[in-house]
């Protein structure tokens, strides 16, 4: 795939999917996957998003890593992507987007956007708008119908509202794939490893979504191997005061080598219980026993 971070032709004519995508959600994957269907067209599939969210009051709830949301639309077969600062094009109207930068530099032959998609200066353009001024330049834009699950409509907002509560398995729904966060293990304070359950340790991004803070079944993939987890997501009140929120998982069945340093994914399954303080470790082992157990219940059954 190849990324453009500034306004550069592309040369080639193009089928391009408009918007932020945010978590990618299946909402999100109508649009791309339409625009990556016209590649039997002879059209190069093609995203145009920006790299930080223009929608003020979500900058620090991001769903998704720059490079997770990378890897996954390259994997939907998406060849180019345009992920640009929004101030290259906050200034433009409705028309000068359609003309400068879907014609002018996409080359495009078809557009993509989701029912509630907004361009053009101060979000006036919507996506009638959209339609109405691409077929007077030549381009056929197409405005997919809202996707719902269970009765609801798919949204990055309700997505969100699902992972503060904790009902990740709601939240899975809607996005499609069990929510994640995947980073380079860290080094803790081996306390886990004192008390016969050691962990993994995995920070939060400073615009990272933190989800309802807890215990969760989990699932952990380190390279091409994937192992059960009890995964406590905060602040660990027992062991630590003034902790920044991390991700900390033990795996019940694991017992290879140390993973310090290597790139882990915890995907969560389900909430177990909300975090809680104990008044030793003894205690704390005990529970961490337990919720490792409950976890394993509820994995044999997914």
């Amino acid at each position: 795939m190849r990324i453009f971070r500034s306004l550069k032709p592309c040369e080639c004519d193009t089928a391009v999917a408009l918007g932020y995508f945010d978590g990618i959600h299946i909402g999100h994957r109508a649009v791309i996957d339409a625009a990556v269907a016209c590649k039997r067209e002879g059209l190069t599939p093609t995203v145009f998003t920006f790299a930080k969210t223009p929608k003020k009051g979500t900058e620090r709830d991001q769903l998704l890593t720059y490079e997770s949301k990378v890897e996954m639309l390259e994997k939907l077969g998406v060849e180019i992507l345009y992920i640009i600062d929004f101030e290259l094009v906050r200034e433009k109207s409705p028309e000068e987007f359609v003309t400068e930068v879907l014609k002018g530099v996409f080359g495009a032959k078809k557009a993509f956007c989701g029912y509630n998609y907004h361009f053009g200066k101060n979000g006036a353009g919507t996506g009638e708008t959209l339609r109405k001024l691409c077929e007077k330049h030549g381009i056929d834009a197409t405005v997919k119908a809202p996707v719902s699950v269970d009765g609801e409509l798919v949204s990055s907002t309700k997505i969100r509202g699902f992972l503060k509560s904790g009902d990740v398995k709601s939240a899975g729904k809607m996005l499609g794939y069990d929510y994640f966060l995947v980073s380079r293990s860290i080094e803790g304070n081996h306390i886990g490893s004192a008390i016969g359950t050691p962990t993994i340790n995995l920070t939060f991004r400073s615009d990272a979504l933190l989800p309802k803070f807890g215990v969760y079944a989990s699932i952990v993939t380190v390279g091409d191997k994937s192992f059960a987890g009890v995964t406590n997501i905060g602040v660990k009140p027992t062991v630590g005061e003034g902790n920044a929120p991390n991700c900390e998982t033990w795996m019940p069945e694991y017992s290879g080598d140390s993973l310090y340093g290597k790139k882990v994914e915890v995907r969560l399954k389900e909430f177990i219980r909300p975090e809680k303080r104990f008044l030793n470790l003894s205690e704390l082992e005990a529970a961490i026993k337990r919720d490792g157990e409950t976890a394993l219940g509820i994995l044999s059954k997914n």
